[in-house]
């Protein structure tokens, strides 16, 4: 009997729980169709201010946008092997974590982003740059500020960004700027 009473008691708990997460999900504030909203993945290319003459400097990301204000980064130029690209400006060769960071709204219907990724020594960093000892260390930090717009039907984001390159120390290594464009990423038919 005690059993039955324990087992009665848990199953209750349960399906009082299933009944109120829905409004949880809806007290959050995610609509249910986030189409006008930055909360998504998005597909995303930045384009580096380069001087006259110089080649583009251009390469793809990829973001995800949480409803609570968060994002996480991932970048195919960017990764735990950048050191090991040859046509990199010496204070850009060093191994990156992916970036993670915060946005919000602003008042002018804009999108504020911030985030940061862990900059690692290298094979190919300079010590005179980065200083380190030992592959894999830890030694600085890449920090991105962003402003950027959603369309209206919810498709491309797009806006301009700073980014600088700090050793440990707080020393700049390396500053730029640019532009960025992007596309949510959405759920598509399963191919063959």
């Amino acid at each position: 009997m005690r059993k039955l009473g324990m087992y009665s008691a848990s199953s209750y708990l349960a399906l009082s729980l299933l009944a109120v997460m829905p409004g949880f999900a809806r007290q959050s504030g995610q609509k249910e169709d986030c189409s006008n909203s930055i909360v998504g993945t998005w597909i995303i290319t930045v384009t580096v201010n380069t001087p006259p003459g110089a080649p583009p400097f251009v390469f793809t990301d990829m973001f995800a946008f949480n409803s609570g204000g968060t994002l996480t980064a991932a970048s195919s130029l960017f990764n735990a092997h950048t050191s090991e690209n040859p046509s990199l400006p010496a204070p850009l060769v060093v191994d990156t974590s992916d970036g993670y960071g915060a946005w919000k709204n602003a008042d002018d219907d804009s999108i504020a982003l911030i985030f940061r990724r862990f900059l690692f020594a290298g094979a190919n960093t300079s010590t005179a740059l980065y200083p380190w000892s030992f592959l894999g260390q830890y030694i600085g930090v890449n920090a991105i500020q962003a402003v950027g717009r959603v369309s209206a039907d919810g498709g491309t984001f797009s806006g301009s960004f700073t980014n600088q390159f700090l050793n440990l120390g707080g020393a700049v290594v390396f500053a730029g700027s640019g532009t960025f464009s992007g596309t949510r990423l959405k759920i598509e038919p399963l191919t063959p």
